[in-house]
């Protein structure tokens, strides 16, 4: 093996270890994100319950129809003006 042949070998391993770190440091934030979302989700679901709201009403096709509807009317003033 030549000289240049170990170079570019020990480019592609230096390569290598650095995406290998990324790769754990995207995943130690993903579990960061998803422990975040869980507990967001738990959060939501117990004020739902001492608001005596049945999740299955807010996952509804109408009710997410209703909010799109609040929705581009909340925004129809706003883009009047511009």
């Amino acid at each position: 093996m030549t000289d240049y042949e170990k170079r570019c070998l020990d480019e592609l391993d230096a390569k290598a270890d650095y995406l290998l770190a990324r790769q754990d440091e995207q995943d130690v934030q993903m579990k960061h994100m998803i422990a975040r979302l869980v507990f967001l989700e738990t959060r939501l679901h117990r004020l739902m319950q001492e608001l005596d709201i049945d999740p299955e009403l807010i996952e509804s096709l109408q009710t997410i129809k209703n909010d799109a509807r609040a929705i581009n009317m909340a925004q129809i003033p706003f883009q009047q003006l511009n």
